[in-house]
């Protein structure tokens, strides 16, 4: 955090260092002067209020995750990173270690709700996202008050929904810079097949926009829905064809390439639950899959969302803190854990040394083993 900080500071010093360059023109000392005011704004924003509302979320000793104070001795976390966890506990701002209990969740959206006896902390205010414009800043914080990590945002709110989502049906090769796209594989029976895009083709642009490279091809194609038809442009055997196709959801599974999945891997873990969310943000963040729930801010310190996702290296799906706001006016959902889990926990338990500490006495145990590593820190 201190390198990500210290990085932030200097490029704050570049910014200054250009802003002060003699016969800098007009237009660029425009650019130069938003970029410093924005990185100023940010480091502002990361002690806001969100810094009072995140806590760290452990299963024993390691930090599984983060949640969000809603009020009443209650966190908001992701589900999927919680469920299956043998023993939950956070730590307030005395870091004393406490105990934590699943009440209920929000499947639609891997959210969880979890009980704190006696955690005192403020609800989070959750602020409208749908104002926020592509490339503004973002900013998920700790419960330190330091940023996690800083980026934009790379697309706005859209639903990761397979039927809601609009799909070219092409595979592209992802090392193209440049001047185009070219097509490497069209998945039978796509919105692509049917108006002739064949492998070999380079795409150009795109709703008269130039395409320079894979992955903002892909960033843009991903903002489109089902139904709609983008204009692209695209050069084959040295001639420009133009095609209008008709996006479909996704009912033909378009499988990605070795090379991309290989990249998948090389880049970290993901999320096991990143995908089929209704409403999402996307932002460029470089997180971990443990920093879900993390409280995400924007340029005026309002906490616009929630990290719920990491899908990729710079890939971090947001909720939009309005709908956030809007699920919580209704009961979760039960939890009714996995008997499956149950029984495994319990051959665990019975197969260790301490067969006699099951149960509260075990659960003790593992809360005493997390506060003597929380005050070694």
């Amino acid at each position: 955090m201190k390198l990500l900080l210290f990085s932030t500071l200097l490029l704050t010093a570049g910014l200054q260092a250009q802003l002060t360059s003699p016969g800098l023109p007009v237009d660029d000392k425009r650019i130069t002067d938003d970029q410093a005011g924005q990185v100023f704004k940010v480091l502002r924003a990361v002690n806001f209020e969100a810094k009072d509302v995140v806590y760290p979320i452990y299963s024993g000793r390691e930090r599984i995750a983060y949640g969000v104070s809603i009020g009443d001795e209650k966190l908001l976390t992701k589900a999927s990173e919680v469920l299956s966890a043998r023993a939950i506990f956070t730590a307030n701002r005395a870091r004393e270690a406490m105990g934590a209990e699943i009440l209920g969740v929000y499947p639609d959206h891997d959210l969880a709700v979890l009980k704190v006896p006696g955690l005192k902390a403020v609800a989070a205010k959750w602020a409208d996202a749908g104002n926020l414009a592509e490339g503004a800043f973002l900013t998920a914080v700790r419960s330190d008050g330091e940023a996690q990590a800083m980026g934009v945002l790379s697309v706005r709110e859209r639903s990761l929904k397979s039927t809601d989502q609009g799909f070219l049906g092409i595979q592209m090769d992802p090392r193209a810079t440049g001047n185009g796209v070219r097509v490497e594989q069209v998945v039978r029976g796509s919105a692509a097949a049917e108006v002739g895009i064949m492998p070999g083709d380079v795409i150009t642009m795109i709703e008269g926009e130039k395409v320079r490279g894979f992955y903002e091809l892909s960033t843009r194609l991903r903002r489109l829905k089902n139904g709609e038809q983008p204009e692209i442009e695209l050069v084959r055997n040295q001639k420009g064809v133009k095609v209008k196709p008709t996006l479909k959801g996704r009912v033909i599974q378009e499988n990605e390439s070795r090379r991309l999945q290989r990249m998948d891997r090389m880049s970290g873990s993901q999320s096991r639950v990143r995908e089929d969310f209704e409403n999402i943000l996307q932002s460029d963040m470089e997180l971990e899959v443990n920093h879900a729930g993390l409280p995400v801010v924007d340029l005026e310190g309002r906490i616009v969302g929630m990290v719920i996702a990491r899908a990729g290296r710079i890939s971090t799906l947001i909720l939009p803190g309005d709908d956030i706001a809007k699920t919580l006016t209704t009961e979760p959902e039960a939890f009714v854990p996995d008997p499956k889990m149950a029984r495994r926990q319990n051959r665990a338990d019975g197969n260790s040394r301490t067969r006699m500490n099951r149960g509260p006495g075990l659960l003790q145990r593992l809360l005493e083993n997390l506060q003597r590593d929380l005050d070694r820190e």
